[in-house]
C-alpha cells in the first residue's frame, strides 16, 4: 500500500506506467482495490529509475514484457489524486510511456483483478479518471504515432 503520511494528510507520490498497444486497443488492468480500469502502473521506488519502474509495474500487473518505451507524457493534477480504500489520498506526477505490444498472452497480478484489452475510442465507463485523461493524446490517431 502507498501509504505514507497520517490519515486525511495528502502526499504527493511519482508513479509510473506503460499503456501497451496493440493496433487501435490499449491493456488496461481492472484494480483490486476501486474495481476501475486504469493503465498498468504504479509507485517509483526511492532510487529507481522512472522507466525501471513502468516495466517493473508492467510485468508484476500483467506478466508482461516490452520493448521501446516511449515517453507519452507526464501527468498531475485534479484527475490524479487518488483516495485509498485505508483513507489515504495521494496526489500522482504520473510519468506515462506507450509501448508495442509483443504477443506475449496478458495474465492479471499483483494489485490487477482483470486483464483485458479496449478499443482506444472505446474504453470502458468505469475507468479511473487519469486514464482517459492520459489515453487522450492516443485516441485521435489511435494510437499509430507511439505503437
Amino acid at each position: 500500500m502507498v501509504g505514507a503520511g497520517r490519515l486525511g494528510e495528502r502526499t504527493q507520490r511519482v508513479g509510473a506506467g506503460v499503456a501497451v498497444l496493440h493496433h487501435a486497443t490499449v491493456l488496461l488492468v481492472c484494480r483490486t482495490d476501486n474495481g476501475l480500469w486504469d493503465v498498468p502502473g504504479g509507485a517509483v521506488e526511492p532510487g529507481e529509475a522512472v522507466e525501471d519502474a513502468a516495466r517493473r509495474e508492467l510485468l508484476e500487473e500483467t506478466s508482461l514484457s516490452v520493448g521501446p518505451l516511449k515517453l507519452l507524457g507526464v501527468f498531475s493534477g485534479p484527475n490524479f489524486q487518488h483516495t485509498y480504500p485505508d483513507g489515504h489520498a495521494v496526489e500522482w506526477v504520473t510519468v506515462l510511456f506507450a509501448a508495442s505490444w509483443q504477443g506475449e498472452a496478458p495474465k492479471p497480478g499483483d494489485d490487477a483483478a482483470q486483464v483485458a484489452w479496449w478499443p482506444l475510442t472505446a474504453l470502458p465507463g468505469n475507468s479511473a479518471p487519469a486514464t482517459a485523461h492520459s489515453l487522450g493524446s492516443l485516441q485521435g490517431n489511435s494510437g499509430a504515432a507511439y505503437a
